[in-house]
């Protein structure tokens, strides 16, 4: 099969949905189908092209400040473009991971070729800042623009922005002839929201062994984008509180993603930046247990499909990423750093109870290999063509 693979975003910025997109193109090209990805920087990215997979560069001439996103809007040029490509490699899917120019551009030349296409969907949850809600009407113009999809009318949050926010998602998402959810929370959230059909595939990881976690301290790792939504600062108040209680050296946290604050931190905090995907999965292997401290934002977080690959549990302050992880996932109950203090001294304390999450992230990892995720994306190509045959 012949796969175009599509989005808007950057590969070089740090965030979920590159990572996934990545590891979703190695994986198609592992199991032996031709691969291009098209990106504003796709041909940058030396592990794709190792992979034997094809790169084409979205051009573009702006880059937007604050989010870091090339500005491509879906002009009639574009599309050109895009058909040519979709002709030369005789596409026979395209799968996009992103709301703006390029993939709208995308899902229409494909529409026009009779290419079957699947929208994945990252985050349906976006949150704008509290201060700048005037700026709704502003972003959905905006979009539309980029876009051609004109802005949508449902109230799907309730604040003004986050509800403009998620509004560029759905309308997005409704080009596609099937919308992929990595987690059942979201894919609910998306029916409800009017999006037929979607289907739950769960994002891909790395092929990984497990690793035998042994030994003191305790280990942990958090490894994400520092932005606002991701809470950090409830990972460094809680490991101040665990230090206070168990003393120094007992726990250890790992943080990966940017450089450290300047404002005081426990002393079992050890910053390390922003590192490589390689260099974050070896900081995985040595963790007893992943930190994720979000609540209400994340899909399905990549650091969890990670971690679980290499047999670490994971401990979340979000319930509803608890509920969507089941016994892999460690909940603090509530999401405060007190919380998450409390949980993270009892796991010290007793290592049986990471013991038997590590087991059952081994048993959920088995969804999200390489081998897995390509056998489903297969599966439902061949429903896509056999429902337009019909």
């Amino acid at each position: 099969m012949r796969i175009l693979l599509v989005i808007d975003y950057r590969l070089d910025y740090l965030g979920g949905a590159q990572t996934a997109f990545t590891q979703q193109a190695l994986a198609l090209a592992a199991a032996g189908h031709e691969v291009t990805v098209a990106a504003p920087d796709a041909s940058a990215h030396a592990a794709l092209r190792s992979a034997g997979i094809q790169t084409w560069d979205a051009p573009f001439r702006l880059v937007l400040p604050g989010a870091d996103l090339p500005v491509v809007r879906n002009s009639r040029r574009l599309r050109a473009a895009v058909t040519r490509l979709l002709r030369e490699r005789r596409t026979d899917l395209v799968l996009v991971h992103s709301e703006f120019g390029l993939s709208a551009a995308t899902l229409q030349a494909a529409a026009e070729q009779r290419v079957p296409t699947m929208h994945t969907v990252h985050t349906f949850f976006w949150r704008g800042p509290r201060a700048a809600w005037m700026a709704a009407p502003l972003i959905a113009a905006a979009h539309s623009v980029l876009t051609g999809h004109p802005p949508e009318r449902v109230r799907l949050a309730p604040r003004r922005l986050d509800s403009a926010l998620r509004g560029m998602t759905l309308a997005a998402a409704r080009g596609a002839d099937l919308v992929v959810s990595p987690s059942h929370h979201q894919a609910v959230a998306l029916r409800a929201a009017g999006l037929a059909p979607v289907l739950v595939l769960s994002n891909t990881s790395t092929e990984r062994t497990t690793v035998a976690r042994t030994g003191t301290p305790l280990r942990l790792l958090w490894a994400a984008r520092f932005a606002p939504e991701k809470r950090l600062d409830v990972a460094l108040e809680a490991m101040a509180i665990v230090q206070r209680t168990l003393g120094e050296g007992a726990v250890q946290l790992a943080v990966a993603g940017g450089r450290a604050p300047r404002r005081p931190h426990a002393s079992s905090i050890v910053f390390h930046g922003r590192l490589a995907p390689s260099a974050v999965r070896a900081l995985m292997d040595d963790a007893h247990a992943c930190l994720i401290t979000s609540v209400g934002f994340d899909n399905q977080p990549m650091v969890a499909i990670e971690a679980f690959a290499s047999g670490a549990p994971v401990i979340v302050s979000d319930p509803t990423l608890a509920v969507e992880f089941g016994d892999a996932a460690i909940t603090t109950g509530e999401p405060t750093a007190e919380a998450l203090a409390s949980c993270i001294v009892r796991l010290a304390l007793d290592r049986g109870l990471l013991d038997t999450a590590a087991a059952a992230a081994r048993a959920v990892s088995y969804e999200a290999t390489p081998a897995r995720h390509a056998a489903r994306i297969e599966q439902a190509f061949l429903r896509l063509t056999a429902a337009a045959a019909r």
